[in-house]
């Protein structure tokens, strides 16, 4: 891969289409030459945010998701819908977001632009 590619999925905002974003993830992450692990990590962590999104039922029928692909790892940005304010706002959302923290080397939350930023670098054990 290039040091910038990215790859950009736009799904509906059911549960049922999470499976997808797992699937593009790895095959992304596996392109990009994480291990197996280390995948698991990245669609647990990527599954986690969008349960939340879509247990919040937000008004907004899809939700899109860039892959990029660098040359030291993935950074993962995904578009909350600007009608969840309060995301991992609340006691349960923030096991949840202790989860995604502990399996990505870095997690961003930009409220102003409605962006969560994951980022995993390879190389780098959990």
């Amino acid at each position: 891969m290039k040091q910038t590619d990215t790859v950009s999925l736009c799904i509906p905002m059911k549960a049922e289409y999470v499976s997808i974003a797992r699937l593009t993830a790895s095959g992304i992450t596996s392109r990009a030459g994480f291990d197996i692990d280390t995948i698991e990590d990245i669609k647990v962590a990527l599954s986690e945010v969008l349960g939340k999104i879509i247990e919040k039922k937000p008004l907004t029928d899809r939700i899109n998701i860039d892959f990029v692909c660098q040359s030291d790892g993935i950074r993962i940005n995904i578009n909350i819908p600007d009608n969840i304010p309060d995301l991992f706002d609340n006691e349960d959302d923030k096991f949840a977001l202790a989860i995604i923290r502990s399996l990505m080397d870095e997690m961003e939350m930009i409220k102003q632009e409605h962006i969560i930023t994951m980022v995993k670098k390879l190389g780098k054990a959990v």
